[in-house]
């Protein structure tokens, strides 16, 4: 049974990491999953949906919401019910990019990285997506330094180990849908790209991208004879924009700046 709702897209904007149930200029069209994967409001089956909670507004258990919810409310999976903790930590910091919503997203990520998903070729692909969109969330807020560089690289690893088995896996039908829904097209026809982008504003931040950027990258391309470093930036603040290739014919995975 499919959990990623192809059809059913939230639209993000990968500059500001803002979010919207339409369409908007600038925005991309990503699937949502489950009944709380996504952006743009969509939660309990739907945009705009409501949340169960404690009295106090804290998330209930896996197994109270699975007592207390109907069907659009209930947490397809494990990794769903990280979504749902996430929506809910997400109401309580309200509107804005706010301290406590960086800690909402910091523990989105972590989670993921504890949560052991299988062979769950679907889950896996939309956990390393979403982990990337933590990341790109905290840089571009300017709050990537709540992350230890040992989380960063850990966080990185996962996500490009879980996108890569994700698309390794997928039933062909499905693999068709996430080239022309999560990844986008490149100038080689058997080849697409995952575009996300890291912000830092110390050198100190700047140092932990350009180490667990460069771990990654040697772990993508261990063995490959054209391996180069990857230039980050490093030691100069700012904006670097990353894309996860994968080529469909030899199934290999790049890190690439641009």
């Amino acid at each position: 049974m499919t959990h990623i709702n192809w059809n059913e897209l939230f639209y993000f904007n990968p500059e500001t990491g803002d979010s919207s149930s339409t369409p908007q200029s600038g925005y991309i069209g990503l699937p949502t999953y489950g009944n709380y994967g996504g952006g743009g409001g969509y939660s309990a089956g739907e945009f705009g949906g409501h949340l169960l909670t404690n009295l106090d507004g804290s998330p209930l258990s896996y197994t109270q919401l699975l007592k207390v919810g109907d069907a659009a409310q209930d947490p397809v999976d494990k990794l769903d019910y990280l979504f749902y903790v996430h929506d809910v930590m997400s109401a309580q910091a309200g509107p804005g990019y706010t301290q406590q919503q960086a800690v909402a997203d910091m523990n989105l990520l972590t989670s993921i990285d504890k949560l052991s998903l299988g062979h769950d070729a679907e889950a896996r692909l939309y956990a390393g997506v979403a982990s990337l969109g933590m990341i790109g969330d905290l840089g571009i807020h300017g709050d990537l330094g709540l992350l230890s560089p040992t989380q960063l690289l850990t966080g990185l690893e996962d996500a490009a180990k879980d996108i890569h088995y994700g698309l390794d896996h997928l039933p062909s039908a499905e693999l068709a849908q996430a080239l022309g829904g999560i990844l986008t097209p490149t100038a080689d026809p058997n080849t697409f790209a995952f575009d996300f982008a890291i912000t830092t504003d110390s050198v100190q931040q700047e140092l932990y991208e350009f180490v667990a950027m460069n771990a990654l990258n040697a772990a993508l391309d261990l063995g490959d004879s054209d391996y180069t470093v990857l230039d980050t930036g490093f030691p100069f603040p700012g904006t670097t924009d990353y894309a996860l290739t994968y080529n469909v014919v030899t199934h290999d995975l790049d890190l690439l700046t641009s």
